[in-house]
């Protein structure tokens, strides 16, 4: 992993997004007699603004209670390492500026990026403490999902694929948090992590995240909770906070204020783990590809399934799209909503919902005059629900084994498709054992299962399921 990819940036001032610029925050009337100054980092694809835009009262909240502020813009596409060295240099200034050591009140990535300045780059001397909010420090599916075989289509369309998701790819991650965590025994700032579990309803910009998410466990539409933890930090607090909402200043202040002070106030108690830790039976396919005039994509339905979701993703809104079931009934009630996880930037989500939806074969259609590319999620509620480690134990030859068996499943085959990060086209590999991913050597590899097979009932079923991981310069495998 490279630690950083540009040099430093100049200073700023209030409404520039240059990375690097930063600006204070209207003073108080009054400061608060042993308050910190508050330095707010941005996540990825947004800038500064995001704290003062969409309803958020933040920056005047603070001030309105008597705390100094600063607001810095680093790069929304940049990777932690880049983003990491720029931050430390800024550090330094802002204390300098300020008189004092900040807090650091960071969103999304940009908790990550803290992170990298305080323990790569000697920052942490100028941070007293650190508050993430829905920060994916263990990484997102989200980006696994867009540095996948099916999203290769409209990554190019959409700009998906920066340096910021790339290194938000749960393999990555795995790795960076090996590497990291081992350094904390310096001493470094404390931090504290707060976490979401909402996502909105059907037609929100965060619902379609939250869908595919939920068989992870909770989440805020686009990090899960269990991502937004770390075993050193101390979980504050996990809210039905979108990761939208949850860096508005009246859903948050109130509890950011407790961790300004010189003294930390006594914080409310966390959620506990076990009451929110639950994965659900969901599942998913994927596909993708470009069209013009026409395009069809078929799928299975098999019995069990409860509730089915189609999600149709593109950077158009001319486009027609009917969905037909198995008995020739046609679905056209598409809701169509924009894309706030951060993954996916100016996508466009046409999604409809179908409860107990009939078995067997299903066509999904769309029609626009214009060329389109587009990435197909199929999102299951029940039904067929494979496992990884059963994906990777079992092999088509012994479809009779325990491991099928207890899926319900009598046969199945795979296709794998690996995409490796950065030395690119390599020989498909016949298993997924550690010791074959270790032989393609250093890097990031993306690997894309698409399995299609039979249930006990005869049944034909189709899923995707999508893995990454880290092999290191010293070819220990990260996943």
């Amino acid at each position: 992993m490279k630690e950083s990819l540009n040099s430093s940036m100049s200073p700023g001032t209030a409404g520039e997004t240059i990375p690097g610029s930063w600006y204070p925050g209207e003073e108080p009337d009054d400061i608060k007699p042993g308050s910190y100054p508050i330095l707010f980092i941005h996540g990825i694809n947004t800038t500064s603004a995001t704290w003062n835009v969409d309803g958020n009262d933040i920056r005047e909240t603070a001030r309105a209670k008597g705390y100094r502020t600063a607001f810095i813009n680093l790069s929304g596409t940049a990777d932690m390492w880049s983003n990491g060295l720029l931050l430390a240099e800024k550090l330094k200034e802002i204390s300098v500026s300020f008189q004092s050591e900040v807090v650091i009140v960071a969103h999304s990535k940009g908790g990550i990026d803290a992170q990298t300045a305080m323990v790569y780059h000697d920052a942490s001397q100028f941070v007293k403490r650190v508050i993430t909010l829905s920060t994916p420090h263990h990484g997102s599916q989200l980006a696994d999902l867009a540095f996948s075989k099916w999203a290769d289509w409209i990554a190019d369309t959409l700009g998906s694929r920066s340096e910021a998701v790339f290194s938000l790819q749960t393999g990555y991650m795995k790795a960076y948090r090996k590497r990291t965590d081992d350094n904390m025994e310096r001493g470094h700032s404390p931090f504290y992590t707060f976490g979401g579990t909402g996502w909105g309803s059907m037609g929100s910009e965060l619902f379609w995240g939250g869908l595919y998410l939920r068989r992870f466990g909770p989440s805020d539409g686009a990090v899960t909770v269990k991502s937004s933890r770390l075993p050193y930090g101390e979980e504050v607090m996990v809210g039905d906070w979108t990761h939208k909402t949850i860096k508005l200043g009246d859903e948050i202040f109130p509890y950011i204020e407790k961790l300004v002070l010189e003294e930390v106030e006594e914080l409310p108690v966390a959620i506990s783990a076990e009451s929110i830790e639950k994965e659900l039976p969901v599942s998913v396919l994927h596909k993708g590809g470009v069209y013009t005039g026409v395009a069809a994509e078929r799928f299975y339905v098999e019995d069990g399934v409860e509730e089915l979701t189609v999600d149709w993703v593109s950077s158009s809104n001319d486009a027609s799209y009917v969905l037909t079931d198995p008995d020739g009934r046609r679905h056209v009630r598409f809701v169509t909503a924009g894309d706030e996880t951060g993954f996916f930037p100016n996508a466009l989500h046409h999604s409809i919902i179908i409860p107990s939806p009939a078995k067997g074969r299903w066509v999904m259609e769309a029609r626009n005059d214009s060329r389109e590319s587009y990435l197909l999620n199929v999102i299951f509620s029940g039904g067929v629900n494979v496992g990884m480690d059963e994906i990777i134990s079992v092999k088509v030859a012994e479809s009779d084994s325990k491991e099928v068996k207890m899926t319900g499943i009598v046969d199945i085959e795979k296709q794998i498709h690996l995409s490796h990060f950065p030395s690119g086209k390599k020989a498909q590999p016949a298993d997924l054992n550690p010791e074959t991913l270790a032989g393609y050597g250093e890097g990031i590899h993306n690997i894309t299962i698409d399995l299609e097979g039979t249930t006990a009932q005869g049944e034909r079923f189709q899923r995707t399921v999508i893995r990454t991981v880290t092999v290191d310069e010293h070819g220990n495998v990260h996943e």
